[in-house]
């Protein structure tokens, strides 16, 4: 054949090529910190109403598929662990926040979700919260670019000084000024909010009274998902907000130039990013082949945080973006160790070979298509742990409920104890007999007595009970209004 009659051909083919590089889609995965599906208006029920009114996330839920039940861990630490492994905590030692190894070579052991995306041509990065084994630094994270806040871990191998705003977790509304290395003073912790402190890709930001550092965070995602590339990108955006303490957020029109403090106005500035990231997308003209993960680690502090049940490890679901072409509330039950595949399949790649994985991958959900799915999700925090099937949960302490369509424990029963309790409590158990409890050899004896709560086996579990008989009453808890 004549060169010349080839040119055409070979320039047709590097276009076709170039397309269909850009047929991977962009990812982000944004999580959001103590918030309980409960809390926003979409995932209200007929008997229930949500703890907030919460317009921007019920339009992203109608333009994509929410889910009616999701479970993340009670606790920030293993639902991360879990996300970026694809595996429960008896496989990774990641077993809550204190009970734990904080191992260096997690990422090494347990190829990160991030790591394997950067690895088939994704650029990556990581804004706001880590809380992760090791730092965002280690190349086995396989992170680009990350901008972190300094409060939820010793950043780098390196010293990094922090002299803005310090609190404790036991005064975390009373800020303090000192100056230190991060990590260095045992309880004590860099502002999360105002005078926040920020480091950007081991660069420590700048931060004053005036400074709100989850606009830092925001600011750079904006700057990284509108980056000229020839790639596609993966987001993971674990936000900060609603986490305590519930510090006012920037208010233009206020004499102060803060809102006034509570956990309601926090969702409102969650909403205020979450509007402005699905707007700067569209404005790049890229929103159309972006896949968007809306989700949160936890359920919120005084209404679950910390409950080892559906009560504290119940949290929104929502999947939207471009190549989201359906709608619909789904029942199909996920946990967050099916985020790893899922997120990997829609990236396009082969899971099929990661045998130690626990989660399974809902692809076909998103592309409504068939689907069975696990038949169960599994939680966990220290040496509690719960199930739940479609009928039945079996909470922290071996107690039984009666299921509800709605996801929401308010319209749960709680059974009392019978010979058919027992029977279904028995077939529970035997679901996660593969994942075991943290031993003595693993964490010494001292450390797994300390974490063995003085409950009565097998009892309803107490916090999951006296949230289902004080029924609607945590929206009116004064503790959301202050700090």
């Amino acid at each position: 054949m004549n060169v010349f009659k080839l040119i055409p051909i070979l320039i047709l083919q590097c276009f076709m090529a170039f397309g269909q590089k850009q047929e991977k889609p962009n990812i982000i995965f944004l999580m959001i910190d103590d918030c309980s599906a409960v809390e926003f208006s979409c995932y209200a029920t007929p008997n229930h109403p949500p703890g907030n009114t919460t317009p921007v996330i019920d339009a992203l839920a109608e333009e994509g598929i929410r889910f009616t039940t999701c479970w993340a861990s009670p606790l920030c630490k293993p639902t991360r662990a879990m996300l970026m492994s694809g595996k429960y905590g008896a496989r990774t030692g990641e077993y809550g926040n204190k009970l734990n190894t904080n191992d260096p070579n997690f990422a090494k052991k347990h190829t990160p979700m991030s790591k394997v995306l950067k690895d088939v041509g994704y650029e990556t990065a990581i804004s706001g919260k880590w809380h992760l084994p090791g730092h965002a630094g280690q190349e086995a994270y396989g992170l680009d670019a990350y901008s972190l806040l300094g409060g939820y871990f010793r950043p780098f191998e390196g010293d990094v000084v922090w002299d803005g705003l310090w609190f404790s977790w036991s005064q975390a509304s009373k800020t303090f000024h000192d100056k230190a290395v991060i990590g260095s003073k045992r309880g004590q912790y860099p502002a999360l909010y105002w005078n926040g402190c920020v480091i950007e890709n081991g660069k420590l930001q700048p931060s004053d009274a005036t400074t709100f550092a989850p606009d830092i965070c925001q600011k750079f995602a904006l700057d990284f998902v509108t980056r000229k590339r020839d790639k596609p990108f993966f987001l993971y955006y674990p936000m900060v907000l609603p986490h305590d303490p519930w510090f006012g957020t920037p208010d233009s029109s206020s004499p102060t130039g803060r809102t006034e403090p509570g956990f309601n106005e926090q969702i409102k500035r969650l909403e205020y990013y979450v509007d402005e990231l699905i707007q700067t997308l569209k404005d790049a003209d890229i929103y159309d082949n972006t896949i968007v993960f809306f989700t949160a680690d936890n359920a919120t502090l005084a209404n679950g945080k910390g409950t080892c049940s559906e009560l504290g490890v119940r949290v929104p679901l929502i999947v939207f973006g471009g190549p989201i072409k359906h709608r619909d509330v789904s029942d199909v039950m996920i946990d967050f160790t099916d985020m790893y595949p899922t997120v990997l399949e829609m990236a396009g790649i082969d899971v099929s070979h990661m045998k130690s994985l626990d989660g399974k991958s809902f692809k076909p959900v998103l592309e409504q298509k068939a689907y069975e799915g696990k038949g169960y999700v599994f939680s966990f925090l220290d040496m509690q742990r719960t199930v739940r099937t479609k009928d039945y949960m079996m909470d922290g302490s071996g107690g039984i409920w009666k299921c509800a369509p709605s996801g929401n424990l308010l319209d749960y029963k709680p059974l009392e104890e019978s010979e058919n309790t027992k029977e279904i409590r028995v077939s529970l158990e035997k679901l996660i007999e593969p994942y075991t409890l943290p031993t003595a050899d693993q964490f010494g004896e001292n450390r797994i007595q300390r974490a063995t709560k003085k409950y009565v086996w097998p009892s309803l579990e107490w916090t999951t009970l006296e949230a289902f008989k004080n029924g609607d009453n945590w929206m009116y808890n004064d503790r959301r209004k202050r700090e």
